[in-house]
C-alpha cells in the first residue's frame, strides 16, 4: 500500500511539485481553490509548467475548486485504501483583505477556518493518519491554533 498525501490550498501547485520531487515514492494529490486549469494558468505565471510536470511527468492528480472546509465534497475517500496518510494545509488564510481592519475579527474567522478544516480533513484520513497545518508569523498565536486543534480533536474522538 502506498503512502498517500493530500495538499490543500496549494494555489500555484509549486509546493506540491516540490514535495513530489523531494519524495517521489509518495502518492500525492494536490488541491487548489482555483476553479479550473484555465483560471490557474491565468492567475499564476508558472502554472502551465508546474501542472504539466506534476500531472504528466509524475502522473499525479490535481483537484480544482476545493474548499478546505469541505474537502469531502470534491475528494472521495470511501475505503481505507483511498484515504490519506497526511492531509496538509500550508499557510491557511481566507484571502479577505477586509479582515485586517479588525485583528479580533481576523483571528475569529481564521479560527473558524481551521476548525472546519480539521473536521473535514479528519474524514479523509487513514486510521493512523495525520493532519498538518503550516503556519507563519503570528498565525499560531492569532488563530489560537493549539486551542482550536485541541477542541476539534476532542470533539472528533
Amino acid at each position: 500500500m502506498s503512502f498517500r498525501v493530500l495538499t490543500v490550498g496549494d494555489g500555484d501547485l509549486s509546493f506540491s511539485l516540490a514535495l513530489k520531487r523531494a519524495y517521489p515514492q509518495i502518492n500525492l494529490t494536490a488541491s487548489t481553490l482555483v476553479e479550473s486549469p484555465a483560471e490557474l494558468y491565468q492567475t499564476y505565471a508558472n502554472a502551465v509548467e508546474t501542472s504539466k510536470e506534476f500531472q504528466v511527468t509524475w502522473n499525479e492528480q490535481i483537484i480544482y475548486g476545493t474548499d478546505a472546509t469541505k474537502l469531502e465534497d470534491k475528494i472521495k475517500a470511501s475505503g481505507e485504501e483511498e484515504k490519506f496518510d497526511i492531509v496538509l494545509f500550508n499557510h491557511p488564510h481566507l484571502g479577505d483583505g477586509t479582515l485586517f481592519e479588525s485583528e479580533q475579527r481576523h483571528a475569529e474567522r481564521h479560527y473558524a477556518l481551521l476548525s472546519h478544516y480539521f473536521f473535514s480533513a479528519k474524514k479523509l484520513l487513514k486510521i493512523d493518519g495525520r493532519i498538518h497545518v503550516q503556519l507563519c508569523g503570528n498565525q499560531k498565536k492569532n488563530m489560537e491554533c493549539h486551542d482550536c486543534c485541541t477542541k476539534c480533536w476532542a470533539a472528533m474522538c
